[in-house]
């Protein structure tokens, strides 16, 4: 079996033995694998760093194509993001973007355009305290576009025109105007900010996405689209664990109906 060396970034981390764990990692070279990592969880002189969930790591492992766990050999940490890891808000946020790519990118896959937005958006959430849902929010959307379903938002996407959005197409993956508005079409309803914020958030960098100042109640509603959208584009995907929180983390609970009477 050859070597690979690589830089990784940890998924997921899960027991397997007393002495051993197995993570999943989402490689430069070879995408997402699973590794076994016997003594993993005794402290081993061969990875002082941990190899914990998000840590960005120097990694080595044994790679056999076509087999579902891989040989772990040795790891040297690059980064351990230590700053966010003292936030919850920011860690959920991380976890959930590891989650994303561990639900949504087939094994041994290289896509090293992923794995530069998830180094990119780490980081910037490890440097950056205020507003972390934007962060996030700009990572799905170029997440999506790496993995072939970006979102197009410059303007309606059946006729063209930039004015007042009523609805999202989920199958073209855009905005749609209230003349273009299909009752029986996959379409889920929006509010006028919301395709302002995406727009925004879509042309900017992770760094300059917390700028974007957003309301609770458009931000659970930009929330419960991105899971629509992820799932409509995604076979097989039920769900995120860890999305399901993050609006109550983020905004806490809102009064009942508060959605519908802000709408008015």
């Amino acid at each position: 079996m050859p070597l690979i060396r690589t830089e990784a970034i940890i998924l997921q981390s899960r027991k397997f033995s007393e002495t051993s764990k197995i993570i999943s990692a989402f490689t430069k070279d070879k995408g997402r694998v699973r590794i076994l990592v016997k003594g993993g969880r005794k402290g081993s002189k061969k990875f002082p760093g941990g190899l914990e969930t998000l840590n960005w790591v120097d990694l080595q492992f044994y790679y056999r194509s076509g087999r579902e766990l891989q040989n772990f050999k040795l790891a040297d940490l690059i980064k351990g993001y230590q700053t966010l890891r003292k936030d919850l808000k920011l860690t959920c946020t991380a976890l959930s973007l590891a989650e994303t790519i561990e639900r949504t990118t087939p094994p041994d896959d290289a896509n090293p355009i992923l794995f530069n937005i998830l180094a990119q958006s780490l980081a910037a959430l490890d440097s950056i305290a205020l507003n972390p849902w934007t962060i996030r929010w700009n990572s799905l959307l170029r997440i999506g576009r790496a993995l072939g379903f970006g979102m197009s938002l410059q303007a309606c996407r059946r006729c063209g025109v930039q004015g007042p959005m009523r609805s999202f197409d989920l199958a073209g993956g855009g905005f749609i105007c209230a003349k273009c508005h299909r009752a029986n079409a996959p379409e889920v309803a929006v509010v006028g900010q919301m395709w302002g914020i995406l727009r925004f958030l879509d042309s900017c960098s992770p760094e300059v996405a917390p700028r974007m100042m957003v309301s609770p109640e458009i931000g659970k509603r930009i929330e419960a689209l991105f899971l629509l959208y992820y799932k409509y584009h995604v076979p097989g995907l039920r769900g995120f664990s860890t999305w399901r929180t993050l609006p109550q983390t983020y905004w806490g609970e809102l009064p009942e109906g508060e959605v519908e009477k802000k709408d008015g």
